[in-house]
């Protein structure tokens, strides 16, 4: 006697609105029914797949309100996702600059023990300047090497279109301009990228080697190509002897060390030499 042949597979798809609908009304920044989710039961710290809770959402998304309201009914304040992130990391991500505050002023750890990325690398890699600036005043690591990037300066320096005014915050916070990633500096990045000549002419004011090689043997000029700007940029640089003000100055920078730097505009002297040390 034959078998019986399999009845039809019925298949049940839950939709993430289904799964987790306190995350999905987060998401959507509907204040109202995160209000009467949380009142009718639901977990504030429940995580979905990627262990991503609400308030990892809502930092995201830079929703102050939502933050506000889910810190105060204890929501975890240093939360790890899948790949560790935290809601400092996302509020940074998305560059909110008042997310970032309430979480520092609630606990949130500046530099998380095993990162893959720092809340620091987020805010540069996306070119949040102001960001970036109150997370070093809180005491994040400037040359922290992530698993992918390298250190906060890599990141500002991989993308198409680097902020300027990141990449120069970070270096006048005392950067190593130099650091090596995956056997790249910075302008080995920018070279890869962007060839932006300002990024290019910035790093190299702030001590950037241009003759240092990747394990390739090329040079950022080698890999920028010798038509591009960039690398005439590095071989004006190249070809002319720089003054000795600006040896002083780097000197002067790298004695100080970061801690120090930021007590520059402090110092008793003429503008024009506090504007040339930093």
């Amino acid at each position: 006697m034959a078998a019986a042949a399999p009845g039809p597979v019925i298949e049940i798809n839950y939709t993430r609105n289904q799964m987790f609908p306190l995350h999905n009304a987060v998401a959507s920044r509907n204040f109202p029914e995160v209000i009467r989710l949380l009142e009718t039961g639901y977990d504030i710290n429940e995580q979905h797949y990627d262990r991503v809770t609400p308030l990892h959402m809502a930092c995201l998304t830079g929703d102050i309100e939502i933050s506000q309201y889910l810190i105060q009914r204890g929501a975890w304040i240093n939360a790890e996702s899948i790949d560790n992130s935290t809601p400092l990391c996302d509020a940074c991500a998305g560059g909110s600059v008042e997310c970032v505050k309430l979480l520092l002023a609630h606990g949130a750890t500046v530099n998380p023990p095993l990162p893959l990325s720092t809340p620091l690398h987020e805010a540069a890699l996306r070119g949040h300047t102001a960001v970036v600036e109150i997370l070093i005043s809180s005491g994040a690591y400037l040359n922290k090497n992530d698993t992918h990037y390298g250190t906060p300066l890599h990141a500002a320096c991989c993308m198409q279109n680097p902020s300027i005014d990141c990449i120069h915050y970070l270096l006048k916070s005392g950067v190593k301009v130099n650091a090596i990633k995956n056997h790249k500096t910075p302008l080995h990045y920018v070279a890869m990228t962007s060839k932006n000549p300002e990024a290019t002419r910035l790093l190299l004011m702030y001590g950037a080697n241009p003759y240092l090689r990747d394990n390739s043997g090329r040079t950022a000029r080698d890999i920028a190509g010798q038509r591009s700007t960039m690398a005439s940029v590095l071989a004006d640089f190249e070809s002319t002897p720089q003054p000795l003000s600006q040896y002083c100055r780097l000197v002067i920078r790298s004695q100080l060390g970061p801690a120090r730097l930021g007590f520059i505009k402090k110092l008793e002297a003429p503008a024009i030499l506090l504007q040339f040390l930093q």
